[in-house]
């Protein structure tokens, strides 16, 4: 006989049934019909626990008895199931949103533009380009490494001016995201002697030429900015901040940038 796995069980926790819920649905599903007796000992689990998973089950739509004397009870065919576990977070993510962004307009403290903010790993440096990249309303300066282009499926206004800078040559990125004002720069294309005395300090950087094409950086609307750095290691982590003199900084040396690095014409 086949065992339900770890791997179900979490899966089916994850999409909202507690520990015992996924347990006593999959040996439904395992059984096609069962008594409580049944799946109580083959789950090795007590009984109680197996009557409030199956009370549960069915307020959930998930389990319905075929028989009440003996009671016999049966599981919900998964695709159907499933799929009305994903319409219900689907119904609470849209319930929460409205909440959440209505709590987040009453914020009863104003962020400190001073503060320097730190990021560190991966889900927060991406979860940080998201928002980001989302929330610009009027531009935004980007270096995206090519693992994370996809990120421009986040703009939301797809009016907005938006200058790319990639280390390749991708023409098709503006209808393939339908971005309609957007400019393309290949960072192959620089020339650190372009900088003049800074290049010397540029070249005595230690790090490979070839890392710099996974530096992060995105800057919108002229007062918010985030950056990771290209330095090779197990966790990224960077910086993110709207503090006026890092901005000022920051507007300088990315304008330089972009001024010396050509356009990619696109399709």
């Amino acid at each position: 006989m086949n065992e339900i796995s770890t791997n179900l069980i979490e899966s089916l926790k994850t999409m909202g049934l507690a520990e015992y819920e996924a347990k006593v649905y999959s040996t439904l599903v395992l059984f096609e019909r069962a008594e409580v007796k049944r799946i109580y000992e083959y789950l090795n689990v007590p009984k109680p626990s197996v009557y409030q998973s199956l009370k549960g089950l069915m307020d959930k739509g998930l389990v319905m008895m075929v028989s009440s004397k003996p009671a016999i009870y049966r599981a919900t065919p998964p695709k159907i199931a499933l799929r009305h576990l994903i319409e219900v977070h689907k119904n609470a993510e849209k319930s929460a949103l409205e909440e959440l962004e209505h709590l987040e307009k009453s914020n009863l403290e104003a962020e400190d533009s001073e503060i320097i903010w730190t990021l560190f790993g991966e889900n927060n440096v991406e979860h940080s380009m998201e928002e980001l990249i989302s929330k610009a309303k009027k531009s935004i300066k980007v270096l995206l490494p090519t693992e994370y282009i996809d990120f421009l499926s986040f703009v939301t206004n797809k009016d907005l001016k938006i200058e790319l800078l990639i280390f390749g040559k991708d023409t098709s990125l503006a209808s393939r995201y339908n971005l309609k004002n957007l400019t393309v720069h290949d960072g192959h294309e620089i020339d650190v002697l372009d900088f003049g005395d800074l290049s010397k300090y540029l070249d005595s950087l230690p790090l490979p030429p070839e890392q710099y094409a996974k530096s992060i950086f995105i800057f919108i609307d002229d007062n918010e900015f985030m950056f990771v750095p290209p330095y090779p290691g197990k966790t990224k982590s960077g910086v993110t901040s709207k503090n006026p003199y890092l901005i000022g900084l920051v507007n300088i040396i990315a304008g330089a940038v972009w001024e010396h690095t050509p356009e990619v014409p696109l399709e």
